[in-house]
């Protein structure tokens, strides 16, 4: 098969030069710090969310934010892996099979590095249990740090916005994808700091899962495009490699999640 025939060109990443990868990781290293800052400040991750009590007493505020906080993250999560399915028979959607890929392995590859690993290593208490002055939207077990809604916000929507923003051969930027990544990342931000105003994350949390997301993006995405290079992913072995992803990815929601 030729290398730039049009099958070839199905199994292809977005450009992820070194450039983009550094400014990644410096935006990692920015959230990190802000969020060390966030948590060593005296007393100001416990402002912050105390600030949004007297709102949570609005009802029409509390319910808003209770189920946009509590199930926007299946809204994307769910159709991205049927659309991965289906890109494998759906011919628009063949170029975006690896983009897909990457969104998902992210998302199922760091969550249980988030929770339980981080947060059991961690153990920092949500705010409603170490300030009972605090209120929040609802009861959630477990520990606080890092959020877990923060990195998967962004685990499963920054290969795509991404995606949408590159200009290279085989992806064209246009104005309806700059649209619609910016829908995902106002997607991804609102829904990570929800956390914060619905009471069950600092902003420490929310500041270091995304960063988290951030950084192991690149990190799979620079081993993909490693597997490309070397063969070691192709056309002929590519199903193996998203029974594997999706089998990962249902294994966190039955026995993790």
């Amino acid at each position: 098969m030729a290398i730039n025939s049009p099958e070839k060109l199905e199994l292809k990443l977005f450009d992820f030069k070194n450039q983009k990868k550094l400014m990644l990781i410096f935006c990692t290293t920015i959230l990190w710090v802000g969020a060390l800052i966030a948590h060593f400040t005296p007393g100001f991750d416990y402002w912050l969310v105390g600030s949004f009590n007297s709102l949570r007493a609005n009802y029409i505020y509390a319910d808003f934010w209770y189920y946009y906080t509590k199930y926007m993250l299946y809204v994307v999560g769910f159709p991205l892996i049927i659309i991965y399915i289906a890109s494998f028979k759906i011919q628009k959607l063949k170029p975006y099979r690896l983009v897909f890929m990457l969104a998902i392995m992210t998302s199922a590859i760091g969550n249980p590095i988030v929770d339980p690993m981080l947060k059991d290593l961690i153990a920092l208490p949500r705010p409603q249990v170490a300030h009972l002055d605090l209120n929040s939207l609802y009861y959630v077990s477990g520990f606080s740090f890092p959020s877990g809604h923060a990195f998967q916000s962004f685990a499963i929507t920054l290969p795509l916005i991404i995606c949408f923003l590159t200009n290279d051969a085989t992806f064209k930027r246009n104005w309806k994808k700059i649209v619609l990544a910016l829908i995902l990342l106002i997607y991804a931000l609102t829904l990570a700091f929800s956390r914060v105003i619905a009471g069950v994350h600092y902003l420490s949390d929310i500041l270091f899962g995304i960063g988290f997301a951030l950084i192991l993006m690149v990190i799979l995405a620079s081993l993909l495009q490693w597997l490309l290079d070397k063969n070691y992913l192709n056309l002929e072995n590519e199903k193996w490699y998203a029974t594997i992803v999706i089998t990962i990815t249902l294994i966190n929601y039955i026995f993790i999640r």
